[in-house]
């Protein structure tokens, strides 16, 4: 008897040491396990996003001004022209019709070999060429050529559009009326486009439209961003994406958005100082990611993004104990 007694005593002590140990793992698994950020100074840019096409801000379409046949062409696409430029020089039909009959009458007398017949055709088409010069197709506007549609021999008319010119590139975008109080004349814009994707070109915006039009049941209005200077690689028709800048500063105090709580009384955080304590603050603007604070706050102090547990953090081990904000200069 005294035996089993000694064996089932170690055994009892055992298990309620064990139950002891488990008991305060699981307490300390509830512990509240903190992600915090340091406030810190950064900047914010506030945005509104755009997209639409490059287009000339000017498109004069050449077309012929006689029925006849082009004899040379003066200027290729991607030239750049000026007020008065002749584009191309077109023969009539009364001059194709009379040079056309001097050439078969000369072609024919040199077939029969006849030396005076030959002589009479070549005085009658001089004197066709020179009675019945080509008419010079001239421009109108200084440009660059951005679309040729004619060769030499071409026969065209005067509903023949023979080139396009354009007096500079704009990108020409849509902006939604939620956002269209924002834009304002003169305000500053970055354009990019899917083609360059790597190049963001500086421009400002030159027009807004007075008219809306319903796309979708959402009212849009048309937005002209003019480059400070037109890339080379730019193009009618390329897609472009447009950043309008409608707020920025800089060197302020931010803290992730994620920090913030919004209640009816005001915005807080949780400010770990000894403890963990509510702090009413006020903000400024916001990018959606960082929100500018504007009091209740100083640079250093750290905020609760969110608590978890061991437990739920074992489950999540992706999860980072703190995050740090990386704001360098824009």
């Amino acid at each position: 008897m005294k035996r089993l007694y000694f064996v089932i005593i170690p055994i009892v002590v055992a298990l309620a040491v064990f139950l002891y140990l488990r008991e305060s793992k699981s307490d300390d698994s509830r512990q509240p396990r903190y992600e915090t950020v340091a406030v810190q100074r950064g900047n914010i840019e506030v945005k509104v996003l755009s997209t639409g096409t490059i287009e000339p801000y000017t498109r004069v379409e050449v077309g012929s001004s006689v029925n006849g046949r082009i004899d040379r062409v003066q200027v290729d696409e991607g030239d750049m022209v000026k007020e008065g430029d002749i584009l191309v020089w077109i023969s009539s039909e009364d001059r194709i019709a009379l040079l056309d009959a001097a050439r078969s009458a000369l072609e024919s007398a040199q077939d029969r070999k006849d030396e005076e017949a030959v002589k009479q055709a070549k005085a009658a088409y001089e004197i066709a060429d020179k009675a019945y010069r080509p008419v010079p197709l001239t421009n109108s506007i200084r440009g660059e050529v951005i679309n040729r549609s004619c060769e030499p021999g071409q026969n065209v008319s005067t509903q023949s559009v023979l080139f396009a010119i354009a007096d500079r590139l704009v990108a020409r975008v849509q902006v939604d009326e939620a956002d269209i109080g924002k834009i304002k004349p003169g305000q500053e814009a970055w354009v990019v486009l899917d083609a360059f994707p790597d190049d963001r070109t500086r421009a400002r915006v030159t027009k807004i439209s007075r008219e809306g039009a319903r796309v979708s049941d959402v009212v849009e209005y048309d937005v002209m961003v003019e480059p400070l200077q037109v890339p080379r690689q730019w193009a009618s028709g390329m897609t472009a994406n447009v950043e309008f800048t409608v707020e920025r500063r800089d060197s302020i105090l931010v803290i992730p958005k994620s920090a913030l709580s919004e209640r009816e009384d005001g915005s807080f955080v949780t400010v770990l100082a000894g403890g963990s304590e509510p702090r009413k603050i006020e903000t400024g603007i916001t990018d959606g990611k960082l929100v500018e604070v504007s009091q209740g706050l100083r640079e250093g102090d750290r905020v609760v993004l969110g608590q978890t547990t061991e437990s739920e953090s074992e489950s999540n081990t992706s999860r980072p104990r703190s995050i740090r904000m990386m704001m360098g200069p824009h």
